[in-house]
């Protein structure tokens, strides 16, 4: 089985000069961003609920560096539901066009928390706990 299964490709990122730290790998803050955006966007697509807020990143684990010149895609899919939050696993690859492969670069949980225009917590959502498996677009997978 695929360690890639049931993600969806949400968003792509080329690593540029901009990106890198010192030791001219990518800063782990820029790797944070372009995943709690790409993972929002994807839960925000699922759910059909934009109002939300990022309440927790969990289990962040950087596997290899990302470097200048690299194609970072960020893969995401939905763990758990519950009725002000939904919990969502997004990880980055390195994608080598020219052969076709990829290779991990990090990966987190990240919770989001549905609010009100007061930025209260609301039940927006229908729990479901555990999610499996997740439609998917099969020209997303990896």
């Amino acid at each position: 089985m695929n360690e890639h299964d049931n993600f969806m490709l949400v968003t792509q990122h080329l690593v540029m000069k901009e990106h890198l730290n010192p030791n001219n790998v990518i800063f782990g803050g820029q790797l944070l961003a372009w995943l709690d955006v790409a993972v929002y966007i994807h839960v925000s697509n699922k759910m059909r609920y934009k109002s939300m807020v990022t309440g927790s990143m969990n289990n962040v684990r950087f596997r290899s560096p990302a470097y200048l010149g690299d194609i970072v895609q960020i893969y995401a899919r939905i763990k758990n539901i519950k009725k002000t939050s939904v919990t969502a696993e997004g990880k980055a690859v390195a994608y080598y066009t020219e052969e076709n492969k990829h290779r991990d670069i990090i990966e987190c949980q990240i919770s989001y928390v549905a609010v009100n225009e007061k930025g209260r917590p609301v039940k927006a959502f229908t729990p479901q706990g555990e999610i499996e498996t997740e439609r998917r677009n099969s020209d997303s997978e990896i």
